[in-house]
């Protein structure tokens, strides 16, 4: 994601867990360092994904916990897997929000599934070994009970069709007259394609280059920690 293009869209970038130990033992503080959110919101019409990430962390900097919730929640509904992954820990600490341990399991599972997203595979790794056999197969059940709602064969899919029929029109207007004016509401006003361009630089890293690797997997059932494989165990 472009930061130095759609940062007010994507300032919230919140501090990732390092994995040490399980999710659950994570130090509480965890998300208190987003800073100032802005979020534009003209680009919920085009990425929906971003945009609800961005004012979920907004409103749990506020202390608006319940929306925040439900803000992840939308924004994993268009595959954004930060937003799984924030809901993990926030429901696996009970920061704020009702303790639900099977729960947290399940949206670290969605948030793992890209092989790429090594950092939610270590902490869901770590979750899932300290949790008890109830709450596994509890996790279990969740998991795939969301998986057709929340997985990147329907989220992502849904996501690069809602991008693609929303940038439709600008792309048209733009390919009749490149000189004409265009922005988003809360993003500095570009010339030409620049905004589209800008567009396009996001979408890359949340829907148009995950979209191409759609045969990630993560088992819930025995989960182990990804490795460097020129890195030995430690003992």
């Amino acid at each position: 994601m472009s930061a130095r293009i759609l940062g007010p869209l994507l300032s919230c970038i919140c501090a990732l867990l390092v994995a040490q130990g399980v999710a659950a033992q994570a130090r509480r503080g965890h998300f208190d360092d987003i800073g100032r959110i802005l979020c534009a919101e003209g680009a919920e019409r085009y990425l929906p994904g971003d945009y609800y990430f961005c004012a979920a962390n907004k409103a749990l900097q506020a202390g608006k916990s319940g929306k925040a919730l439900a803000l992840y929640e939308e924004s994993a509904a268009w595959g954004d897997k930060r937003a799984m992954f924030n809901l993990g820990l926030l429901y696996l600490r009970g920061d704020d929000v009702p303790r639900n341990e099977a729960l947290g399991l399940a949206w670290l599972a969605l948030s793992a599934e890209r092989a790429g997203n090594q950092l939610h595979r270590e902490v869901l790794a770590g979750a899932w070994t300290a949790a008890s056999p109830e709450t596994r197969s509890a996790a279990d059940a969740l998991w795939n009970r969301m998986k057709p709602k929340y997985a990147d064969r329907v989220a992502l899919v849904r996501a690069k069709q809602r991008y693609d029929h929303e940038t439709a029109l600008l792309r048209r207007e733009l390919l009749r007259d490149p000189t004409i004016d265009k922005w988003i509401d809360g993003m500095k006003p570009a010339r030409g394609g620049n905004v589209l361009d800008a567009l396009d630089e996001a979408a890359q890293e949340t829907i148009l280059r995950p979209i191409k690797g759609l045969d990630g997997t993560v088992n819930v059932g025995n989960p182990e920690t990804v490795r460097d494989p020129s890195t030995p165990p430690t003992p």
